[in-house]
């Protein structure tokens, strides 16, 4: 299962300012070494903004900001992935003695990550539409996906961490 549901706005919203961008993922990786977490979220665009030709422009803005969103989408479900590949092994498992069977942690994961999804579009949207009218309605709504995406797939690492 995809994680990031399609997003066209986000696909083709920006695309003469993709190509000049200077994204690289380094800084939040960097970030993240350095123990930072949910404070790396955005360090990435941020250094694309500075070292992109009108990156502080509204589509140099979005378009860093949407190449940082895809890389933690991309991120983000590679967590999953291993999430899921967890939850096999575990409902897997045979059921404890005297114990009422155990629900599925593949259906846990699986209801979990839509609930989120469901909230991530329903917040980001509420977020564009208080720059309703203006240019920075779509990048408001891109840096709202840029930012729960990266939060939701440190969440998903810490689960992996506590396995």
């Amino acid at each position: 299962m995809r994680v990031l549901l399609a997003l066209g706005l986000v696909a083709f919203a920006f695309p003469a300012a993709a190509e000049g961008l200077k994204f690289s993922p380094q800084a939040v990786e960097t970030c993240l070494e350095q123990g930072g977490w949910r404070d790396c979220v955005g360090v990435a665009a941020n250094a694309c903004m500075e070292e992109t030709v009108g990156g502080y422009s509204t589509p140099g803005m979005a378009g860093c900001q949407d190449a940082e969103r895809e890389y933690w989408d991309g991120q983000l479900n590679a967590a999953y992935g291993e999430l899921r590949a967890r939850a096999q092994e575990i409902d897997a498992e045979a059921p404890i003695e005297g114990l009422p069977p155990r629900p599925s942690d593949m259906d846990a994961l699986r209801d979990m990550q839509r609930a989120w999804i469901a909230f991530r579009d329903a917040t980001c949207r509420y977020e564009e539409l208080q720059w309703w009218g203006g240019t920075g309605a779509s990048g408001a709504y891109i840096g709202c996906l840029l930012r729960l995406t990266g939060e939701q797939t440190l969440t998903l690492r810490s689960y992996l961490a506590e396995g």
